[in-house]
């Protein structure tokens, strides 16, 4: 039932866990100073933060039927929510290019160079509640809540935070004090976000509509959210143990994250199966 939705899937997963990612990498480059001896790998890693970009706008045109109708939806930017979250999007994605091209390149100064992050970083939290705001409609009970913005921050705080804590062990750029500070961060991000996920289905089983109830559509994806949630502890546990076994941080951390991405992904097809309205429609 989620496979219509799948490109968008994509998208909000992957430009999501893209900003959470590019905030904890370009902090951590701005407290290097420019001297630091690994300052350029992990600037050579941040393509994957754009690869990212790239692979959920790509996936978010064929939600459109046509790639040029992405175009068309810039028509109503200021009036409509889709229209401002492409611009905000794109925008993200051609300032963090830029920023990347001059960094990787060491065309302008250190001092741009860390003013430049804090504006694509500014950037890509613009996009992010841009894109929330596509999602509060009125006559759609499930998303119209606090709870889609727990749903899409958790995912930029979460997996986000775990992708740089990969690149970063990849890199060798991080250390055993910072591994273990932005593990212990993110296992109480994930512990919140669980507890919130509770509250969240219990009060999603309480809305009724003249036709249809969120108990009924909560049954139909039980399957889905245990696995969801059961991979979220695995990624935290793998997490918090990458921290403290140095041999093992890199592999393990890689394993939290391959298991946080797919809880994610299974998590935003539950959102969006979740989808029903307050009418007939």
């Amino acid at each position: 039932m989620i496979y219509p939705e799948l490109p968008l899937v994509i998208f909000t997963v992957l430009a999501q866990t893209a900003v959470g990612g590019y905030i904890i990498m370009a902090s951590r480059l701005s407290a290097m100073g420019a001297t630091f001896k690994q300052r350029r790998p992990i600037v050579l890693s941040m393509f994957i933060l754009w690869a990212f970009m790239a692979v959920g706008f790509a996936a978010s045109t064929m939600h459109l039927g046509s790639p040029l109708r992405a175009f068309n939806a810039l028509n109503r930017v200021g009036h409509s929510g889709l229209s401002n979250e492409i611009l905000t999007g794109s925008l993200f994605f051609a300032l963090g290019g830029i920023y990347w091209l001059a960094d990787l390149f060491k065309v302008v100064s250190e001092s741009i160079l860390k003013l430049a992050r804090i504006v694509v970083s500014i950037a890509g939290i613009i996009f992010m509640a841009a894109m929330v705001k596509v999602y509060l409609i009125n006559t759609v009970p499930v998303w119209n809540s606090s709870f889609t913005y727990v749903e899409f921050i958790g995912t930029v705080l979460m997996s986000g935070i775990l992708l740089a804590y990969v690149l970063l062990n990849l890199t060798n750029s991080s250390s055993r004090e910072l591994n273990v500070k932005l593990a212990i961060l993110g296992v109480i991000i994930i512990a919140l976000h669980l507890i919130v996920t509770a509250w969240q289905l219990v009060n999603i089983a309480e809305i009724t509509t003249s036709i249809q109830t969120g108990a009924s559509h909560l049954a139909s994806y039980s399957g889905s959210i245990v696995t969801r949630l059961t991979l979220l502890v695995i990624a935290a546990g793998l997490w918090l143990t990458s921290a403290f076994k140095a041999s093992l941080t890199t592999k393990l951390g890689v394993l939290a994250f391959i298991a946080m991405f797919i809880a994610e992904i299974i998590g935003r097809g539950v959102f969006y199966g979740l989808h029903f309205t307050v009418g007939l429609i």
